[in-house]
């Protein structure tokens, strides 16, 4: 039996230009013209005023480690890439995004730990953003 592949996010019309910056390895995030703040994850209207009025903005791509774990015993479609960490990363432009730390030693990961995006190619059309210790 084969094992299932590990799972990607599929663009939609609403993530299609986030994406596709993160292909390029730029990240850039949605950011509201009226109440001046990012957003994260893509959405189509800010999630602090509900304006439409948004534009992609790059980041600085640092980040410090807000919650982490390490997955020892993944499910199904993550076997082979045990230990790895997930964290919720917070951004210096006000927002946290949920990634790997990529690092073979896990146990180095600490909160408050700074980090700083990298690109991972999960298949050959997508990269993912991921972070490495600072």
């Amino acid at each position: 039996m084969q094992a299932p592949k590990r799972p990607v996010p599929i663009p939609t019309n609403i993530t299609q230009e986030y994406w596709g910056y993160v292909n390029q390895e730029q990240l850039r995030l949605p950011y509201c013209l009226d109440c001046n703040s990012f957003t994260y994850y893509p959405r189509p209207m800010c999630v602090r005023c509900m304006s439409r009025n948004l534009e992609y903005r790059p980041v600085s791509g640092k980040g410090t480690v807000y919650s982490y774990t390490v997955i020892r015993s993944p499910q199904p479609a993550f076997k082979g890439m045990e230990p790895y960490v997930v964290a919720n990363v917070e951004l210096p432009e006000g927002v946290r995004m949920m990634a790997n730390i990529l690092t073979d030693d896990v146990d180095s990961v600490k909160i408050g730990m700074p980090v700083q995006l990298t690109y991972e190619q999960a298949t050959p059309e997508l990269k993912m953003p991921q972070f490495v210790p600072a």
